[in-house]
C-alpha cells in the first residue's frame, strides 16, 4: 500500500488511539492490528494540534449519519481500513458496499480473516480505481442504481485533484435514485494554505500522499451537482463536538486558520 492508501493506516492508528480512551467516541476492536506499527508511525508523523480531535469526530458523526440513515444499501466510497462493517449494528437487509484501490481490499480481506472478524451486514468489498468506471463493479456486486443509497465519503476528497473531486461529486448524483444522501467530510481552501499546516502539508507530499483541493465554501461544491445541503457542520458545532472539541468553533471564513467541514446532504 503507497501513498493514498496507506494513510489507511494513519486513520486505523487513530481509531485504536480512542478506542483506549475511557470517554471513547467509538470502540474499535481490529484498529490497532489493521494500523500496524506504520500506521501508528504515521499517526505520530502527522499529529497536528486537533487532528487526534477532528478524525473521532469524524468517526462519530458518520456513525450517526448511517445510524439515522436507514438505508437498504451503503456505499463506503474509499473505504479503507474502516470496520464499521464489525463494529456497527445494522439494520436487517442492509447491504454494505465498500470500495478501494485492489491492493488495499486485498490486504484488507486477508487481515481481517485472520483475525476473525465478524460482519454484522451483507458485504461486498470492491477493488476499484475511484477516477475509473468504478459503477460498473459496484454493479456487478449488486447495487442497485434503483434504489436509495447511503454514500460515505470519509477521508477522500481533499486527496483528490478539485477535477477528479467534483467530477465525483457529480457521478455520485447522476448515480443515485431520489432519496439518497451523501455524508462525508470537505477540508477549507485556508487548510491548503495556512502556516499552520505547511509543515504537515509538507510531510504528506513527501510521503506521497498530499492535500490536493480545499474549499471555503462547501454548500457550492455539493449544490452544483444536485445535492440538497442537510446540514454542513465545523468541529465544535452541536453535534460536531461531542465533549471532544477543546476549542470554539471557527467562524466560517476566518483568515489564515485551517478549518475542516462535516456534511449530510440528499437528493
Amino acid at each position: 500500500m503507497n501513498g493514498v492508501s496507506a494513510t489507511a493506516r494513519w486513520t486505523a492508528a487513530a481509531r485504536a488511539d480512542e478506542t483506549r480512551r475511557d470517554d471513547a467516541l467509538f470502540t474499535d476492536d481490529l484498529a490497532a492490528d489493521l494500523a500496524g506499527p506504520e500506521g501508528f508511525a504515521r499517526y505520530e508523523r502527522y499529529a497536528n494540534p486537533g487532528t487526534t480531535e477532528f478524525l473521532a469526530i469524524r468517526t462519530r458523526y458518520l456513525d450517526e449519519a448511517i445510524a439515522s440513515t436507514p438505508l437498504p444499501q451503503v456505499v463506503l466510497v474509499a473505504a479503507g481500513l474502516d470496520t464499521r462493517s464489525v463494529r456497527l449494528t445494522w439494520p436487517p437487509g442492509t447491504v454494505l458496499y465498500e470500495l478501494d484501490h485492489a491492493d488495499l481490499i486485498d490486504w484488507k480481506e486477508k487481515r481481517l480473516a485472520e483475525l476473525g472478524a465478524r460482519h454484522t451486514c451483507e458485504r461486498h468489498a470492491i477493488g476499484t480505481d475511484l477516477t475509473g468506471p468504478w459503477d460498473e463493479p459496484l454493479r456487478a456486486a449488486g447495487w442497485d442504481p434503483s434504489a436509495p443509497t447511503l454514500w460515505i465519503a470519509e477521508g477522500l476528497l481533499f486527496y483528490l485533484p478539485e477535477e477528479d473531486a467534483r467530477t465525483l461529486l457529480a457521478r455520485l448524483a447522476s448515480l443515485s435514485a431520489p432519496g439518497s444522501v451523501l455524508a462525508g467530510d470537505l477540508l477549507s481552501h485556508q487548510s491548503m494554505v495556512s502556516e499552520f499546516t505547511q509543515e504537515g502539508l509538507r510531510r504528506l507530499r513527501e510521503d506521497g500522499c498530499p492535500w490536493l483541493w480545499g474549499t471555503d465554501d462547501p454548500e457550492e461544491a455539493l449544490t452544483g451537482f444536485g445535492w440538497t445541503v442537510e446540514e454542513v457542520k465545523v468541529p465544535g458545532e452541536d453535534g460536531a463536538a461531542f465533549d471532544r472539541w477543546p476549542w470554539p468553533p471557527l467562524p466560517r471564513g476566518t483568515e489564515g486558520l485551517p478549518m475542516n467541514f462535516l456534511f449530510t446532504a440528499s437528493l
